[in-house]
């Protein structure tokens, strides 16, 4: 306590360099605590589940392969959760359109399908009412339902008295009897609905489910596929097209089945700003050097009067800890601030749905942490240095030479190369950054990006239970919204351009070479090439008739060609999809004739090749919801118009995701390089400011220590030019050295972006130079200021200092 009150007096005493010291880490700090609130919430506690380490999914994959699955048919689920003996209890969930009409216009929820123990499994209480019990899922109980916390929020403004409410949900009167609270988002649900699965039955419009199991204590890995491994043995026997040859089954874990889309940017950023945060102490303990030359004078009276060297650097430490938990409290002032802004940018859909992002207790408690490791990494170089065996004879300083003792300069100087070279590997991480963003707006789609408006129409399996129903209803809509005025074309697929579609193994018939790696597949309408502008090579499209004839034709892409076929041998040919003959497809008939070719387009965003692509009519199988409509006005002119038809063709359907195909690019293109570009620029910037206050402040001091000797200097007839380019060669010195190291950090630092940056080399030459020459142009102008100042040095005045 006497060193903290002595502390606190000293560090008054310099109002100036306190606040400087304070801002210095308060950057650093309250960069680090925003960016740990979003990993810790995010990537290392997003779930609030009851023992969510023990929550598996059951993985089925092939080794060598990317991918696996966790989904399961309601059959091939029921035989899972019946034979297995390593789970305490298997629930299964859904993400299903759910159709909420009666209540004026008509809406899609997303609901989800749950099984009897979903509830107790996941292990969390509701915040209003009850949660679905046993008596819930048997066949003569009342129809019920749970919502979740955000759609009670946003629909009925969080009001209690929705309990005991009736929705009609897909044609379901069911009646609300809980709400679950804010952390509870399985599966990012508006409403919970249960369900009983049946063998053989297509309950609720189910036919696919994710499986999610308790494993029982003691479990282990091998004993969980040497249980699994015979149940999808027989499923493969029932089912050979629905699982690879050669497969394995295992289980994986909550945290990785429903992991975060910027996980690794995350991680990447977090590093980041421990960067930022290293070069904040290196500045802080530059100021403390200065500081400390002008101590050695107490410090060595201190010693005379039998301090021990541990006593003293124990005083200067807590004077550190000090300046350390004044930057925390500003700092976490401004990550308050700061995250605000940061979950402004978060790409949508990229986190949990659980994952409440805030500054928490444990943020909080990991802020003090860096605190405390802040104040020992900044404080301990100057503490030693002042408490060297030196001072206790400080007279002996006076040998040294004007300029504060040369291993103190030595330490400054080596300071500041630090600063420079961490933060050229933050310049180098935001130029590769702006240079992929650049090249993501230089992308050419092979797609007309304007004057299209794009809109999702789910169709609800109770009201359009077959496909001659649904295929109705979109050849009626199609020739509505065709005649709305300003519009020139409306396409239909089950998918949209540039975002992929469904992958469907192919046979191509009278080929001995049969490759087995998924394509594409579009089931459009005749206009959907001519909506996107995607150009016709070779044979020709479907015409009107074809597609409302059900005809069995295809047209195909160039990387299709290029996979499978020939030029010369394209068009004629027949396909077969033998996966359509199963559900949800069910089409008698798999075997389609190629009539034409279409130039290639990007159908897997940023990935460095185009997937192969086979075009079919919507209506061989009605499952189409996607309309794109090409206008000759502002697309969002039209929507409002469009949706009118949607309700004069049926007043209960509800139309989803309206929105311009820029904005879905802006939303699943651009939104996680953007966020990376912002976030990187920002710490970069603020690592650039602190490294040049560190080499001002280095410079600035070494000038006003070389006071007399820049006036012997002028006095002998030293002019203007000589005493600036003196100063800025010592400051360019450092410039030099530390850029060096930046650029061996930055090239080996680099090495982590791989997966961040696109159509740019992570050593690209361009950025490395760049980010160089700008820290070098600044730096120098830091260098210049001091440099100007000792140039116009008064000799006379400098000589009578000595």
């Amino acid at each position: 306590m006497q060193d903290i009150r002595f502390g606190v007096r000293n560090l008054s005493k310099s109002p100036g360099f306190t606040a400087l010291a304070v801002l210095s880490l308060a950057l650093g700090i309250g960069a680090s605590t925003a960016i740990y609130s979003v990993v810790y919430a995010v990537v290392l506690n997003p779930f609030p589940y009851k023992d969510v380490d023990t929550l598996m999914s059951v993985k089925v994959w092939e080794p060598g392969k990317q991918g696996y699955r966790t989904g399961y048919t309601t059959d091939q689920f029921l035989e899972i959760a019946e034979r297995n003996s390593i789970f305490e209890a298997v629930i299964a969930s859904t993400i299903s359109d759910v159709l909420w009409s009666g209540q004026g216009e008509p809406q899609r929820l997303r609901g989800n399908h749950v099984t009897r123990d979903t509830f107790s499994v996941m292990g969390v209480p509701p915040l209003l009412g009850r949660v679905l019990v046993p008596s819930d899922f048997a066949a003569d109980s009342p129809p019920v339902c749970v919502l979740g916390y955000r759609f009670w929020q946003r629909q009925f403004g969080g009001a209690p008295s929705v309990l005991g409410r009736q929705l009609r949900l897909n044609d379901t009167v069911r009646t609300v009897v809980g709400v679950m609270p804010r952390p509870f988002m399985w599966r990012g649900a508006d409403v919970y609905i249960p369900i009983t699965l049946r063998r053989g039955q297509e309950v609720e419009g189910v036919r696919y489910v994710h499986l999610l199991g308790r494993l029982k204590p003691g479990v282990t890995e091998a004993q969980a596929e040497a249980d699994l491994g015979p149940i999808i043995q027989e499923l493969k026997r029932i089912a050979p097209d629905q699982f690879p040859e050669k497969w394995r089954v295992g289980l994986l874990s909550f945290l990785e089945t429903f992991p975060s889309a910027i996980r690794q940017a995350l991680w990447i950023l977090f590093g980041a700003v421990g960067l930022l945060l290293l070069i904040a102490c290196a500045n802080v303990s530059n100021l403390l050097l200065v500081k400390a030359a002008g101590r050695e004078r107490e410090i060595a009276v201190r010693a005379a009067l039998g301090a021990s060297r541990l006593r003293l650097i124990r005083q200067l430490l807590s004077e550190s800890l000090l300046v350390a938990l004044g930057g925390g409290l500003v700092g976490v002032a401004l990550a308050y601030g700061a995250l605000k802004a940061i979950l402004a940018i978060v790409p949508s859909g990229t986190i949990p749905d659980e994952a409440v992002i805030a500054i928490n207790p444990d943020v909080l408690l990991y802020t003090l942490g860096i605190c405390a490791l802040t104040a020992l990494i900044f404080g301990l170089a100057p503490a030693l240095h002042s408490c060297s065996a030196e001072l206790a004879s400080p007279l002996k300083g006076a040998g040294r030479g004007l300029t504060g003792g040369l291993r103190q300069r030595w330490i400054r100087s080596g300071l500041v190369v630090v600063e420079v070279a961490l933060s050229l590997v933050l310049l180098v991480a935001a130029s590769l950054m702006i240079r992929t963003v650049m090249a993501m707006g230089s992308l050419d789609l092979g797609i007309r990006t304007d004057r299209l408006l794009t809109m999702r129409i789910p169709l609800n399996q109770q009201r359009y239970p077959d496909p001659a129903r649904r295929i109705l209803f979109f050849q009626d809509l199609l020739d509505r919204v065709a005649a709305v005025p300003g519009i020139d074309a409306v396409g239909l697929n089950t998918g949209m351009h540039p975002l992929g579609n469904w992958g469907v193994p192919v046979e191509i018939v009278g080929s001995t070479a049969q490759d087995r790696r998924p394509v594409l597949v579009h089931q459009v309408n005749e206009d959907y090439t001519r909506t996107f502008g995607i150009p016709l090579l070779q044979g020709r499209l479907f015409t009107r008739n074809e597609v409302a004839g059900k005809q069995h034709l295809a047209f195909v892409n160039q990387a299709f060609v290029r996979r499978y076929l020939t030029d010369a041998q394209s068009l004629g040919r027949i396909l077969r999809f033998p996966q359509l003959r199963g559900a949800p497809f069910n089409v008698a008939d798999d075997s389609f004739q190629i009539i034409g070719v279409v130039q290639d387009t990007t159908n897997r965003v940023l990935a460095n090749e185009v997937s192969p692509e086979v075009y079919l009519p919507f209506t061989i199988t009605g499952l189409a919801d996607r309309l794109v409509v090409l206008t000759r006005i502002d697309p969002a002119a039209v929507a409002d118009a469009v949706r009118k038809q949607v309700y004069a063709t049926d007043p209960e359907q509800p139309v989803t995701d309206v929105r311009t195909i820029q904005a879905i690019f802006d939303e699943f293109i651009f939104a996680e390089p953007r966020f990376n570009l912002v976030l990187f620029s920002v710490f970069a910037g603020l690592g650039l400011a602190l490294a040049v206050v560190g080499v001002y402040g280095v410079i600035s001091h070494s000038v006003s220590q070389q006071t007399q000797e820049i006036g012997v200097r002028i006095a002998l007839g030293a002019g203007f030019g000589d005493i600036v380019r003196m100063v800025v060669t010592a400051g360019l010195k450092l410039l030099v050295v530390g850029i060096a190291l930046g650029l061996a950090g930055g090239a080996a630092a680099t090495r982590l972006l791989r997966e961040q940056i696109w159509n740019v080399s992570p050593f690209d030459p361009l950025s490395f130079t760049l980010v160089s020459i700008v820290l070098l142009v600044v730096g120098i102008q830091a260098c210049l200021w001091p440099a100007l100042r000792a140039a116009r040095t008064d000799p006379v005045i400098a000589l009578r200092l000595e």
